[in-house]
């Protein structure tokens, strides 16, 4: 009977070791798949900041191009956005042309200072 129990008990002691081995297994593969859910957290993040980003740019370019077909539906935006873009004037309307006044060139020294000591000081 002490041989059967002995017997027992190692079978017990075999299974509880087993499920202990068993459940470590478990936890390292949990933590894995923990990780990896954690690491598509954070490029989902970076990914929507940068997309919130697109967005409110997108929004300011709207709001850039609203305003500028405002201006295209009166007479003097379509005017004035015809002269900038084919250069067109209307009838009577002279070209004025702004010249520069040519610049001085700047003065330079004739001699330099290296040549005023040689003068005063042949020696050196």
């Amino acid at each position: 009977m002490a041989i059967r129990e002995r017997h027992a008990a190692l079978v017990r002691l075999f299974w509880r070791r087993l499920s202990i081995v068993v459940l470590i297994l478990l936890i390292i593969v949990a933590s894995f798949a923990v990780w990896g859910v954690s690491e598509k957290e954070r490029e989902s993040r970076a990914l929507r900041e940068q997309a919130e980003r697109q967005l409110d740019d997108l929004r300011v370019q709207e709001a850039s191009l609203s305003g500028h077909i405002r201006k295209l539906k009166t007479d003097r935006g379509k005017e004035e956005a015809l002269r900038e873009q084919y250069g067109v004037g209307r009838e009577g309307e002279g070209l004025i042309v702004i010249v520069e006044s040519p610049q001085a060139e700047p003065i330079q020294a004739s001699s330099t200072l290296r040549q005023w000591v040689t003068k005063f000081l042949p020696f050196w």
